[in-house]
């Protein structure tokens, strides 16, 4: 499993990731690209049309939740089915 950290502003808030290179908050933009002449404003625009930062996060924070969940009710189906199948002879 890959584990990374992900980018945070000193306001403690979360990045959102527009392209590969630029993530944005609405305090700070973080990435390779944010050096280039209007990439942030233009990134910035495409969070607004989408719904802007708080309603695109929600949408983020809510399949991540729903993904956790469903990974979970899984591992404990396999486990439910795995105790089931398990029998003892005394």
């Amino acid at each position: 499993m890959k584990h990374y950290v992900k980018p945070e502003c000193k306001f403690k808030c979360r990045f959102l990731q527009i392209t590969d290179a630029i993530w944005v908050c609405p305090h700070a933009a973080y990435g390779e690209g944010t050096d280039r002449i209007g990439a942030v404003e233009e990134a910035r625009r495409l969070l607004e049309r989408a719904g802007g930062y708080d309603q695109v996060l929600a949408g983020i924070q809510r399949a991540e939740f729903e993904r956790k969940e469903a990974a979970r009710k899984k591992r404990e189906d396999k486990q439910t089915r795995l105790a089931q199948s398990i029998r003892y002879d005394a």
